[in-house]
């Protein structure tokens, strides 16, 4: 006797992420003219599931655009070349080539290599073919495969890759990204043609480079009025703004002999177009660009030249010189800055590098044409009108120290009709020295500025973290008469902007210098160090630098650090001498030669390698950008530009393998300089306005916080009192919006103990504290998976709940149930009818993820149940209304265990089997025979798109000799292919 068709629950409509999120998404971009393909359109275009392109496409492209140089003979090789890439970074790279037109073809007619267009970029009618497609899935070979939610396409290539997630899913965009990285190592022919990616739950929208998704390189896209999804999407898409990021605004460089990539932030594309137009403008000679340390002002400078130099209309016959800070070159240019250069080559752009006066002079005197990258000393007594042209553009990084005293009047002497553009990190002090800067390169600009991205700027768009301060023990501070007589007296170390003239202004503080390197202060500061770092610095992952007065300061602290941390621990790293070996025979003792510096230079931003802290005086204080760099030990007197720079070593955004983000750097002050900022850094308030904060101050706001947390939450469960705590997690939690409150809440206090600890201040407040994080891990349990239980909790933290489980026996995580009947029965029972809800539902999700395997009919289930908890927390359905849906899915549950059970079936046969007969199929048990039997007479449906379409026929005709009708037929047939190839 047939059973009963199953009676789903009839769950209301919710807010789910394909129709909420992913198909608005492609009807916003059908309105900015992206046509839309359906998936089964594409998958024939890509010509199975195998396929990389919109073959189709790409081949009239390929013809359309290059009259006279591709023919349809050369069409096949050309894809071949393409699908033969490397499904890497580097294959990645290449397609990007490709798109930019920097590829070529040899054309036997004209004896030579033509470059071939894929993409028109000026974007005349008809020219481009934009389109949209959705549930891109990609299977190839044995691996397991995955689907893309959009993909958008040019000319059939495949450019930008979109993850949207449900906008009430818990961590949405996290877990967007958690999947970007898995189509990465899985399936990394999906990422071989998108060039950029988002991510959004409709609330946010982000965006970034694929083959790239650290947290520091996923950008916020903030152009347009918050809130408004349609505004956003059309915004990005929008072609001109498209074509224009494919074209100009995606780099490739290397990093520690690694290709790496990276896009232009919004800040940085502003910039570079506002120099190439000043550049273009005859009436102005100058500008000043100030982006705060660590907003990527390197790139920014590159790609205004290459503006300028791939338009030659505008730009005919230029010579762009991009002078680079010599405190920079050693460590930047003959790394990644260089290869970023390498850019240029696949163009018909010039580059010299000019590493002498005679080869600058040379290339000038020729009227080389292109790019010249050199340093502001190789101006030093050059001739004047060395070139007297107009077209060349001046592009000087750190300009408010470069071109300071002789060199800067050298360089505008020997170029006096060039167009300067100051670039500068630190913003343009209130010295005389500053107001030289201002007028030398910010006159023509009414705020002084041609562009400007400030600190406070900086750290909301998330480029850089915030900088918090405290001053070291008293024992070892420098007296502050000392400070100020030795050093602040001196007139000259105001405004200072290079460390080499810092250098010589110590080397006159004789008594200065002798106190911070006596035997004894050493011995202490080492020790003190040491005990910080193990104890706030290591347990968070982070590394540090140990900034010394001088380079016999950070010789005699390698030597006391080493005995009290393993010796592999630190590297001194600071400038060579030839006589050191004679006169300071302990500073060329501890020396590195340069390949072992380059070496320390790459493992040190290593997470999982030494040296942990660097000894540091001279170099690495500018120019050096290690994000897991967390804390500086400054035992060094600075101000100003230098010091400003130095402490921006520590400000880098840095994200963990666990997910984990650095909170914000921190300076460690044994000089006291940072006790007045007005002092030390004379600049406008408004331009240093929380660049650095005192560490005191966090302890006061964690105490108020912490406080209005046990006000709140804590407070109504003193005394152990279970129904007032069941209460708060399944009455009061139960709204999204107040878990989202609470969260925000504890994650604020989090953040500031994981800075704040160890400290003696804390002690009155850890047992508070570890209430707070035991509430917190039991609402997190409490509604999502319990399976990960630290996952999302502080190293520190999740250290002090290791140590109070293990002491007192562990936390309280809420209730483990079974997903059966009974168990329904008895939770109704206890008369909390929302915790009953929220514990079967997790157990229903438990068992899912667990027996998906041996009963594929649990997810089907799992999500029903989900939608019943989704709304019950938005309140659109009651309590009762829960608990009766949730009574009929395990009714369905009973019944499908005993209907398998009857049958006998294996677990894929049966999960066909009862998804038929949901649907109200007839003779469901024969049909599925037949497809199971179909299934196995095409075993290799997964991979071969011939078999695939075979098995699908077969399933079809099974479906449509049963009375299906037409859309039925495709809708089951789509669901049950999904089930087999899962």
């Amino acid at each position: 006797m047939t059973k009963p068709k199953p009676t789903k629950p009839d769950t209301p409509k919710l807010a789910i992420e394909a129709a909420t999120v992913q198909f608005p998404l492609v009807d916003h971009a059908a309105a900015a003219g992206w046509e839309r393909v359906s998936d089964g359109v594409a998958l024939r275009q890509r010509r199975g599931e195998g396929g990389l392109f919109f073959y189709d496409e790409l081949e009239a492209a390929l013809l359309r655009l290059n009259p006279g140089v591709v023919t349809p003979a050369d069409v096949a090789g050309i894809v071949q070349r393409l699908e033969s890439l490397p499904n890497t970074i580097a294959g990645n790279r290449e397609v990007l080539d490709w798109l930019r037109g920097k590829q070529t073809i040899y054309v036997e007619s004209e004896k030579r290599h033509r470059n071939v267009q894929l993409v028109d970029f000026d974007n005349k009618a008809g020219s481009n073919v934009f389109q949209v497609t959705w549930e891109w899935a990609y299977r190839n070979g044995t691996r397991k495969g995955n689907r893309a939610d959009v993909v958008f396409v040019i000319n059939g290539v495949p450019v930008a890759i979109v993850e949207n997630k449900n906008p009430k899913s818990k961590d949405a965009m996290s877990k967007a990204l958690v999947q970007l990285r898995r189509y990465e190592l899985e399936t990394p022919e999906m990422l071989t043609g998108p060039q950029v990616f988002n991510i959004t739950h409709l609330i946010e929208y982000f965006y970034g480079v694929t083959w790239n998704t650290q947290r520091k390189h996923v950008f916020n896209w903030k152009e347009e009025k918050a809130g408004s999804y349609e505004d956003r999407v059309k915004h990005f898409f929008d072609h001109t703004r498209f074509l224009r990021m494919l074209r100009d605004w995606i780099l490739f460089f290397e990093q520690d002999d690694e290709l790496r990539k990276t896009i232009l932030r919004q800040h940085q594309t502003r910039a570079a177009i506002k120099v190439a137009e000043r550049c273009a403008d005859p009436a102005k000679h100058s500008g000043l660009v100030w982006h705060t340390q660590g907003s990527g002002k390197t790139f920014t400078m590159v790609t205004a030249a290459r503006l300028m130099l791939e338009n030659p209309q505008r730009f005919a016959g230029a010579t762009v010189l991009l002078v680079v800070d010599r405190n920079e070159l050693e460590g930047q240019l003959s790394g990644w800055v260089e290869a970023l250069l390498g850019d240029f080559q696949g163009s018909s752009i010039a580059v010299e590098i000019a590493n002498s006066k005679r080869r600058l002079k040379s290339l000038l005197k020729q009227e080389f044409s292109g790019l010249i990258v050199t340093m502001i000393h190789k101006f030093d007594k050059q001739d004047a009108n060395l070139s007297v042209r107009s077209n060349v553009y001046v592009l000087i990084d750190e300009a408010h120290r470069s071109t300071g005293g002789d060199l800067g009047n050298y360089l505008m002497g020997a170029l006096p009709n060039a167009t300067l553009i100051g670039f500068t990190g630190t913003p343009v002090d209130k010295t005389a020295y500053g107001k030289g800067t201002f007028k030398t390169f910010g006159h023509e600009d009414e705020s002084g500025y041609l562009d400007k991205y400030s600190i406070a700027e900086s750290i909301a768009d998330g480029t850089t973290v915030r900088l918090r301060h405290t001053l070291a023990p008293a024992k070892v501070l420098l007296p502050v008469e000392k400070l100020e007589r030795e050093f602040y007296a001196l007139a000259e170390s105001e405004g200072i902007s290079d460390i080499e003239d810092l250098n010589r202004i110590l080397d006159r503080a004789v008594n200065l210098r002798a106190f911070l390197k006596s035997d004894e202060r050493v011995d202490a500061v080492a020790r003190f160090v040491a005990q910080h770092f193990r104890e706030n610095v290591e347990p968070l992952g982070y590394k540090a630098f140990l900034v010394g007065v001088d380079r016999e300061a950070c010789a005699l602290y390698k030597q006391a650090l080493d005995k009290y941390l393993p010796a592999d621990y630190s590297v001194p790293v600071y400038t060579q001498s030839a006589a050191d070996a004679i006169d300071y025979p302990l500073v060329a003792k501890h020396q590195i030669d340069p390949a072992q510096e380059k070496r320390v230079r790459k493992l040190f931003r290593k997470p999982d390698q030494q040296p942990k802290i660097l000894i540091v005086t001279d170099k690495l204080l500018t120019g050096y950008d290690a994000p897991i760099l967390y804390a500086m030990y400054l035992d060094k007197p600075m101000r100003d530009h230098v010091l400003l720079q130095a402490i921006s070593r520590v400000n880098r955004p840095y994200e963990d393998a666990a997910g984990r983000q650095k909170p914000s750097g921190l300076i460690i002050d044994f000089i006291g300089m940072l006790r007045d900022l007005n002092k030390a850094l004379a600049f406008d308030s408004q331009d240093v306005s929380g660049v650095i904060e005192d560490l005191d101050l966090l302890l006061v706001e964690f105490r108020r916080l912490l406080a209005e947390a046990q006000a709140r939450y804590l407070a109504p469960l003193e005394g152990g009192k279970d129904k007032q705590l069941e209460t708060l997690l399944y009455d009061v939690f139960l709204a999204p919006e107040a878990r989202q409150e609470f969260n925000d809440s504890y994650r604020q206090i989090e953040s500031l103990y994981e800075i704040l600890s160890p400290s003696p201040e804390l002690r009155e407040h850890i047992e508070t504290f570890q209430r707070l994080v035991d509430l917190y891990l039991m609402v997190r349990n409490a509604y999502s998976s319990p399976s990960r239980f630290y996952e999302d909790v502080a190293r520190k933290t999740e250290q002090m709940v290791r140590d109070m489980a293990s002491s007192d026996g562990g936390i309280t995580t809420g209730k483990v149930v079974e997903f059966d009947l009974k168990t329904l029965q008895a939770l109704r029972s206890e008369g909390d009818d929302n915790a009953a809800v929220i514990n079967l539902v997790r157990a229903i999700e438990t068992e899912a993820e667990e027996n998906a395997d041996q009963q594929p009919v649990l997810l089907d289930i799992a999500q029903r149940a989900a939608a019943i908890l989704d709304a019950l927390e938005q309140r659109t359905i009651h309590t009762q209304q829960a608990i009766e849906q949730l009574s009929l899915l395990v009714g369905e549950r009973e019944q499908a265990d005993a209907e398998r059970e009857k049958l006998g079936l294996d677990p894929a046969t049966f999960a066909v089997y009862w998804h038929l007969q949901g649907d109200g199929i007839k003779d469901a048990l024969p049909v599925a025979s037949e497809i199971m039997a179909a299934a196995a007479k095409y075993p290799s449906h997964r991979d071969n798109d011939d078999e695939l379409r075979q098995l699908k026929s077969e399933i079809y005709r099974s479906l449509v000799t049963r009375g299906t009708d037409g859309a039925q037929m495709v809708r089951l047939g789509d669901a049950v292919l999904r089930m087999l190839r899962n």
